[in-house]
């Protein structure tokens, strides 16, 4: 183990919590500024909230939250396929700022998920594809009637970084890939970025609630 790995584990919770929402929202922070000072803006697809009428709002958070089921039933196939790779996520659990993050509660671990679909998904979704979209179109290379096709070729460049972003293990940077090709989809296809921030965040939520309850029934079998 690393010395870094160390020091996350001797973080105390609230330190846990506080350095990954800081970490997630510090993305959001970045895209809004990238989009301020190269454009297009990080909030271009991230509906106004009206008080008047929420209904918008609410609606764009349920289909993100339905929109995160595929994901989570494709994870749950794949982590049953018998391959070392995919052994070798199941034991990420107890590596550093994971293992660190598995020791708080559901609640904190819900905030923390919120504030990584928030900003993840303005920085690779809302301002990064966006931004590679418009340089496609700027080269020359396609013209306004092949715009789909500049979106799918800066969809799957900022779904490659995305998965970069991630460099736990191969594997993970693989699915990781993978989910920036969905959830660049989701907004996409809705014009809403609120739809996959929400699918990314129940996404995450689910999958380290569900995980450190069977990591706590583990550690509570006898010996």
């Amino acid at each position: 183990m690393s010395s870094e790995e160390n020091d996350d584990a001797e973080q105390t919770p609230d330190q846990v919590f506080l350095s990954a929402a800081a970490f997630e929202l510090a993305l959001a922070a970045i895209a809004l500024f990238l989009g301020w000072a190269l454009g297009p803006s990080a909030r271009a697809t991230v509906p106004e909230f009206n008080p008047d009428d929420i209904w918008p709002i609410l609606n764009s958070i349920f289909l993100g939250c339905l929109a995160a089921g595929p994901i989570l039933l494709g994870i749950e196939i794949i982590r049953r396929i018998p391959w070392e790779s995919i052994r070798e996520l199941e034991r990420l659990t107890d590596e550093g700022m994971i293992k660190a993050l598995l020791q708080l509660r559901p609640a904190e671990l819900i905030m923390v998920s919120i504030c990584a679909g928030i900003g993840e998904e303005l920085l690779f979704r809302g301002w990064l594809m966006y931004w590679l979209a418009d340089g496609i179109g700027l080269t020359g290379i396609a013209g306004p009637a092949d715009a789909p096709l500049v979106l799918g070729i800066a969809l799957v460049i900022s779904s490659i970084v995305f998965g970069l972003f991630h460099p736990i293990t191969k594997a993970y940077i693989v699915l990781a890939a993978l989910m920036g090709l969905y959830f660049g989809g989701l907004v996409l296809y809705t014009g809403n970025l609120l739809v996959p921030i929400a699918a990314h965040a129940t996404y995450d939520a689910v999958q380290l609630i569900m995980t450190a309850r069977q990591e706590a029934r583990e550690a509570a079998r006898p010996a």
